[in-house]
């Protein structure tokens, strides 16, 4: 189901880069501190790439969610009010935490997470209700019995002006959202999730880090754009969406070591459950690493563990703690295998050097 979002998530930057507003081509761009034709002056570039100040928005959220520690957003108040924690980790990617606790009422257990890089409701989005909690506009649906999910801003709005169609997504994308789920099996799961969401409302002014962090993830403040600055040298991007998601990043290249252009490339940075790996993989020995590759006639997904696996609760070593070991992993998406493994392996130097 993820993998099949992956493409979708490629196919939905590709398509907003047909607009030209989100997106800047090689060899258009104007050189660094000069001028638009329209006269107005543009903000220094990155990666060799012009950006727009709504661009550089995009960019600058997802630096701003990267430097922060999700488990930080879950206190010991609000969390021991629920029950007695059982399990506290980083869930399944970099920018979410997830508790598990037992009430103490029941055999069930409820839970509590959170996710930097969350779901941006829309006002088509009819199970949300917009409330206020503190001085902020916040999004709460509680459709599902025994849940409830608030999703909220981590930065004001995009001030700047954007051309036509895209000002509305830089205005909304650009501030970066948040999401709280809550589960409790027989008590109210929406006044949880109110408590939660206005602890983390408080802590965005004084924010947890990422360096104060007691989960040991190196590459949680990593930047994976930076890859395009040390591509393998036959290889030219053509194409780079400026992200607001602080884990992927979208662009196309072409490489005269390749038959076709690499249509579409995705690089993120997840940790995935090691007992939850395909067995449907083929491995490839290459500039020191051990590359996994899956895919089919038309798309390659290329995977190499970076680092050693990480445990849930660092502080306790319970049966629960190591029933939470995952694995910390690169994963390369292109449309054939030898590219998405030669773009791995350049990845993997860039965040691990």
């Amino acid at each position: 189901m993820r993998r099949n979002w992956l493409l979708a998530a490629v196919a939905l930057a590709m398509s907003v880069s047909t607009s030209g507003c989100a997106v800047v081509l090689l060899g258009s761009a104007f050189p660094a501190g000069s001028s638009s034709p329209t006269g107005s002056s543009l903000p220094p570039n990155r990666y060799g790439f012009e950006m727009s100040e709504a661009d550089q928005y995009l960019a600058d959220t997802a630096a701003f969610v990267r430097s922060l520690d999700p488990c930080g957003f879950l206190t010991e108040a609000d969390l021991a009010a629920l029950g007695t924690v059982v399990q506290l980790r980083p869930d399944g990617e970099l920018s979410t935490c997830s508790a598990s606790l037992n009430s103490g009422r029941s055999s069930a257990t409820d839970s509590v997470s959170i996710d930097l890089n969350g779901y941006q409701p829309t006002s088509d989005d009819t199970d949300y209700e917009q409330i206020t909690i503190g001085d902020e506009q916040v999004y709460l649906d509680n459709s599902s019995q025994g849940s409830c999910r608030i999703g909220f801003p981590l930065r004001d709005e995009f001030e700047g002006s954007a051309p036509g169609p895209m000002d509305g997504f830089h205005t909304e994308s650009g501030r970066g959202f948040a999401t709280i789920d809550v589960y409790r099996a027989d008590a109210d799961a929406c006044s949880a999730a109110k408590s939660a969401t206005e602890t983390a409302l408080r802590l965005l002014e004084d924010p947890p880090l990422r360096a104060d962090s007691k989960y040991n993830l190196p590459l949680a403040s990593r930047d994976v754009c930076a890859v395009l600055e040390h591509l393998p040298a036959t290889w030219t991007v053509d194409r780079w969406n400026p992200p607001s998601d602080p884990y992927r990043c979208h662009f196309t290249a072409s490489s005269a070591t390749f038959e076709d252009n690499v249509a579409m490339l995705d690089v993120t940075l997840d940790y995935v459950d090691g007992d939850m790996r395909s067995n449907d993989r083929k491995t490839v020995e290459q500039g020191g690493y051990t590359v996994e590759t899956r895919g089919s006639e038309s798309a390659c997904f290329a995977d190499i563990v970076l680092g050693n696996p990480v445990l849930g609760m660092p502080e306790k070593d319970d049966t629960a703690a190591l029933f939470a070991r995952t694995v910390p992993t690169l994963t390369v998406l292109t449309d054939q295998c030898e590219s998405a493994v030669a773009l791995a392996v350049a990845a993997a130097d860039v965040l691990t050097g």
